[in-house]
């Protein structure tokens, strides 16, 4: 929770704690942390929908970021994906996050040149202020 906050990926309409546990309970495979010295330095959630990968909330500590726990993160979530039949990955970056979009494309991503929309199915949670 605390790198999530740290790392800018909290949002007040998203539970990560309801996330996460709904992540562990059905696909743990597809959820890494990477630790240094008991410390958690790394996080990134994936999903298969039986068609397609997704990649979730990749997060680095500000202090290793630059130094290839991103890319090893993403490479072991990558081969995890592969042996359980995804064959194509996706992802969304939000358009004010450029350095994320510049990472992504070093790893070989390419805009889809889509637009993703949602609809909330229940509120989301009003933020505190």
């Amino acid at each position: 929770m605390a790198l999530w906050e740290t790392t800018g990926i909290a949002r007040p309409w998203l539970d990560l704690r309801a996330e996460i546990r709904e992540k562990r309970r059905r696909d743990r495979k597809l959820f890494l942390v990477a630790t240094v010295r008991g410390s958690i330095i790394g996080a990134v959630m994936g999903a298969y929908d039986g068609r397609r990968g997704w990649v979730y909330h990749l997060a680095i500590a500000p202090a290793q970021q630059r130094r290839g726990v991103g890319t090893a993160m993403m490479a072991a979530l990558e081969s995890r994906m592969a042996r359980v039949g995804v064959i194509k990955v996706n992802l969304q970056v939000r358009t004010d996050n450029a350095a994320v979009e510049a990472f992504y494309l070093g790893l070989g991503y390419a805009d889809d040149r889509v637009t993703s929309y949602g609809k909330w199915l229940v509120a989301p949670p009003v933020a505190k202020t």
